[in-house]
C-alpha cells in the first residue's frame, strides 16, 4: 500500500500524536499521514474501517502470486479487538509491529501469525498453512533456495519442539529463535512484494 496523493480529509492531530506516543509505532507524522491517506483511499464513502475482502484485495494487488490466504493470516493479527474490520490504529499498529526492529515485538507477532486458532500452540499444519500461503503470495517454486513447505515445517519442529508433543509453545518458540532456529520462519512472514523473476 504505497501512498497515494489526494485531497483526502487529513488525520486529527491528536490522533495522529496518540499513534506517534503508542509503544510500537515508530513513523513519521508525515509517513501516518502517508498511510492514513492511502488507508482511506481503499474505503467506500461513510465506512472507517477495512473489512477482510478489501484487506485482501490490497494484498493481492502487492504481490505477483495468490496473496488471499496470506493476507486472511495478517488481517487476523491485525484485528486486535476481533471485530471483523481493521481500523487504521489497528492498521498502523499492526504495521509497525510486523516490521518492527525489537526482536521481542517482532516474535510475538510471528508467533501469532503461526497460531492460527490462538489456543497458545503452533501445530505443523498451522505453521505449514502459513508458510504455503507465502509460497503462493510470492509465486514461489520449491526449486532453488526455497526449501518445500513440508521439508521447512519438519524441520523447524524437530529442532524447536523441546518435549516433542508436536506442538510448539511460546516459550519454545522464544527459545527456538534465541538460538536462531526459527530465524527462516519469522523471515518468511516478511517478504517483499518484488515480482518473481525466475
Amino acid at each position: 500500500m504505497g501512498a497515494k496523493s489526494g485531497k483526502l480529509a487529513h488525520t486529527k492531530p491528536q490522533t495522529i500524536e496518540e499513534l506517534r506516543s503508542h509503544v510500537e509505532v515508530d513513523f513519521t507524522t508525515n509517513e501516518i499521514q502517508e498511510w492514513y491517506e492511502d488507508f482511506k483511499s481503499r474505503l467506500e464513502p461513510g465506512q472507517k474501517e477495512l473489512t477482510t475482502k478489501q484487506f485482501k484485495q490490497v494484498y493481492d494487488s502487492l504481490f505477483q502470486g495468490d496473496a488471499t490466504e496470506f493476507a486472511e493470516h495478517v488481517f487476523r493479527s491485525f484485528d486486535t479487538n476481533r471485530n471483523g474490520t481493521v481500523d487504521f490504529k489497528e492498521f498502523i499498529i499492526g504495521l509497525c509491529i510486523s516490521g518492527s526492529s525489537n526482536f521481542h515485538s517482532k516474535l510475538r507477532w510471528a508467533f501469532n501469525m503461526y497460531d492460527i486458532n490462538g489456543d497458545g500452540f503452533i501445530t505443523k499444519d498451522e505453521m505449514q498453512q502459513i508458510i504455503m500461503a507465502v509460497y503462493k503470495m510470492m509465486n514461489c517454486t520449491t526449486s532453488g533456495h526455497m526449501k518445500p513447505p513440508e521439508r521447512l515445517t519438519e524441520e523447524l519442529f524437530s529442532s524447536v519442539d523441546c518435549n516433542q508433543d508436536q506442538r510448539i509453545s511460546w516459550e519454545e518458540f522464544q527459545e527456538g529463535a534465541s538460538k536462531f532456529q526459527l530465524q527462516d520462519a519469522v523471515n518468511i512472514l516478511q517478504m517483499d512484494p518484488t515480482p518473481d523473476e525466475g
